[in-house]
């Protein structure tokens, strides 16, 4: 069960229609919110800067990943160029599919949705114009974030995290050369560390999104971590396939999906056909919120990274043995490239050292919030019965939070309803 406030005992003011929520705005203080007109109750600021740093973190992902597209054409570097244009083009077809015909798709039209309507959206959301009007219907209209969560959530897991590794390998195996063009380090540079922010970001917005009450302290502390977990990852296979050419990359990568596809099949929490699915972003970053349950988790975290460990050290282990030389001596001149092999190397350890320094502390946090994965199910609905936002107290101190939103007689404590 999850400790949810009770609502506040003040009667509303007079003359407020009994149609009309109202959300707790501060100490003994309310705003207004109209349920009938569709209007949600004001974004406290912290909340709206979040929103307005994820768009921003959008554009710049999608647009370096458009510049890098461009420098693969017109280099004719055809395996990048393929693999980082299907990344891009998969993950806008997906999330517009999800849009048009997912959930999001009953809450703005219904069954009175036609085709034509569907198209539109997807149209709308694939030239990625949609996630505009999610971000201006948080901000300014003061709408719900759920679904520009979601958006930011597709992208991250769909073309941040992908192209990161595509990008990566690019750097170390092709644009470290002397026949790359000028600029192409930087560029591909600052794609891959946005791509880090876009994951880290988009994680932590949806860890956000599936609790009730979360303090700013650990939704940071959970983007951080997720920024590590994804530089750690995309990093150490980029080492590992420049050095175990040329199908290392892609041996490894079915190895894994395998091992996350039979913890799946043996931990039965999800359907094994959703499973399949669910295992392909799963080969790359953990993505499943920290505070549910284990026994609601696709795969466990504990299971999760111990494979990651068990795999790490391995690629580790064939890095340091096929490790190239810093010098030729028949041509008596440096590698080209072994700088950028060594401050790859430095970053994919000390973001690894980052994130099994970090894990501890955001577990430990997470447990003490621990949610049941159907909690949206009920929430909803519990929320209806009395008309409360913890939005506007989610930033307060741990000392406040318990104080004021957690009830300390067992007798207050509600539970989902049947």
């Amino acid at each position: 069960p999850v400790r949810r406030r009770p609502p506040s005992a003040e009667p509303a003011p007079p003359g407020v229609p009994r149609t009309r929520a109202w959300a707790m705005g501060g100490r003994g203080q309310f705003q207004p919110c109209t349920l009938d007109e569709g209007v949600g109750p004001a974004l406290p600021r912290w909340e709206k800067s979040v929103v307005v740093t994820a768009l921003v973190v959008h554009v710049a992902d999608v647009c370096l990943d458009i510049l890098a597209v461009l420098l693969f054409l017109s280099t004719l570097q055809w395996g990048f160029l393929i693999s980082s244009a299907g990344v891009v083009l998969g993950a806008w077809v997906v999330s517009g599919l999800y849009v048009s015909f997912g959930a999001s798709g009953a809450a703005n039209g219904g069954l009175s949705e036609n085709n034509a309507d569907r198209i539109q959206r997807f149209f709308l959301n694939f030239t990625q114009i949609q996630i505009f009007a999610e971000a201006y219907r948080c901000i300014v209209v003061g709408g719900e974030t759920d679904y520009f969560h979601t958006l930011r959530l597709l992208e991250a897991l769909l073309e941040s995290a992908p192209n990161a590794l595509v990008q990566l390998c690019a750097l170390t195996l092709w644009a470290a050369n002397e026949a790359a063009p000028v600029g192409a380090v930087s560029l591909l540079r600052a794609s891959v560390a946005m791509s880090f922010v876009s994951v880290g970001l988009g994680l932590a917005m949806w860890e956000q999104k599936v609790q009730f009450r979360a303090s700013c302290g650990y939704i940071m502390g959970v983007a951080v971590l997720r920024a590590f977990e994804v530089a750690s990852r995309t990093l150490t296979l980029a080492l590992f396939a420049g050095l175990a050419r040329p199908f290392g990359l892609v041996w490894i990568l079915a190895f894994d999906y395998a091992v996350m596809v039979f913890i799946v099949a043996r931990h039965r929490s999800v359907h094994l056909t959703y499973g399949f699915f669910v295992a392909l972003p799963l080969v790359l970053v953990s993505l499943e919120p920290f505070v549910w349950r284990r026994q609601d988790h696709a795969v466990p975290k504990d299971a999760y990274y111990g494979v990651r460990v068990a795999e790490a050290a391995a690629m580790w282990g064939v890095i340091a043995y096929s490790w190239p030389v810093s010098y030729n001596m028949y041509t008596n001149t440096p590698v080209d490239g072994y700088p950028i092999w060594v401050s790859s190397a430095a970053l994919a350890i000390l973001a690894t050292v980052g994130l099994y320094g970090l894990l501890p502390f955001v577990w430990r946090a997470a447990r003490r919030q621990e949610l049941s994965r159907d909690v949206d199910d009920w929430g909803e609905e519990a929320k209806a019965e009395d008309e409360y936002s913890d939005s506007d107290h989610s930033c307060v101190s741990g000392n406040e939070e318990q104080d004021r939103l957690v009830p300390t007689n067992e007798n207050e404590e509600e539970l989902p309803p049947e």
